[in-house]
């Protein structure tokens, strides 16, 4: 059963989101009466939030893992508390309960999605962090030009972005799709440069630490992705493990294809059981 849980801890010291957590966004765990001596910390992308990732949470907890989903500061709440975040809210919120959770568990593996793996990377040098699942990670962004970026602050202008609800996806949260409208309005109608800029940084700096990653680590991969580009992969070939998804969108846990949300929960279970 899912407990939502704010997390209220670790938003202390953090900036304070000022609009209502929309219900999607909400954080939650998935904890077992008999306390699992390992855990999973999942980590969602950027602008995006713990509903996305309600599957593979799911699927973690049968296996007998207790789950924890948080929400990153300024996401799932309003593009306006967007807007007043930064990378280290980011990071400092994911350190926060990595430091919190480490007391129960033997061990603290992590699930992580795109912007996600960035935080998730930079995290593991922790001596608790145990296997990394990294699913479509933010390594290369083709799309994101950091002048064009920086111009666009400069102006202060807000840029529209053409977004629509795609109903092909199989969103898993409970009442889904019923909040993929307003997420839609608040966040992937607008290009929010500065917060681009900011997981420019996150990334350049998990890219310069995943050469160094001690962790195994499995990435899940797709030359169908449409957001990230895997050139990358050649300059590490044994740092990690990378497992191929056909068809595979970059949202592959709620997948258009059941089959490739199947096959990337299927291999994240083998991967952590392994």
């Amino acid at each position: 059963m899912i407990i939502f849980d704010s997390f209220a801890h670790a938003y202390e010291g953090l900036y304070t989101d000022k609009a209502p957590v929309i219900n999607a966004a909400r954080s939650f765990v998935l904890r077992h009466d008999r306390k699992a001596k390992e855990c999973v910390l999942c980590i969602h992308g950027y602008a995006g939030y713990p509903g996305e990732l309600v599957s593979p949470a799911q699927a973690l907890y049968d296996e007998g893992y207790d789950v924890f989903v948080p929400r990153l500061p300024g996401m799932g709440t309003s593009g306006r508390d967007f807007m007043n975040t930064t990378r280290f809210d980011w990071m400092i919120f994911i350190t926060k309960i990595i430091e919190r959770i480490k007391k129960d568990y033997n061990r603290i593996n992590i699930l992580a999605h795109s912007m996600g793996c960035l935080i998730a990377v930079i995290s593991s040098f922790d001596d608790y962090i145990g296997k990394l699942v990294l699913a479509m990670p933010a390594f290369s962004i083709p799309s994101l030009d950091r002048d064009a970026l920086r111009q666009a602050l400069k102006t202060g202008r807000d840029f529209p972005v053409q977004w629509h609800s795609d109903p092909r996806y199989h969103l898993h949260y409970e009442n889904a799709p019923c909040d993929d409208a307003l997420l839609g309005k608040e966040y992937y109608s607008h290009m929010y440069p500065a917060q681009l800029l900011e997981m420019e940084a996150l990334r350049c700096n998990a890219v310069r630490q995943f050469a160094f990653l001690e962790k195994p680590a499995l990435v899940l991969a797709s030359e169908s992705d449409a957001v990230v580009s895997y050139s990358w992969i050649e300059q590490y070939p044994d740092v990690a493990e990378i497992r191929w998804i056909k068809d595979a969108t970059h949202y592959v846990f709620y997948d258009i294809n059941p089959r490739c949300e199947a096959e990337a929960i299927s291999a994240s279970i083998e991967f952590f059981r392994w």
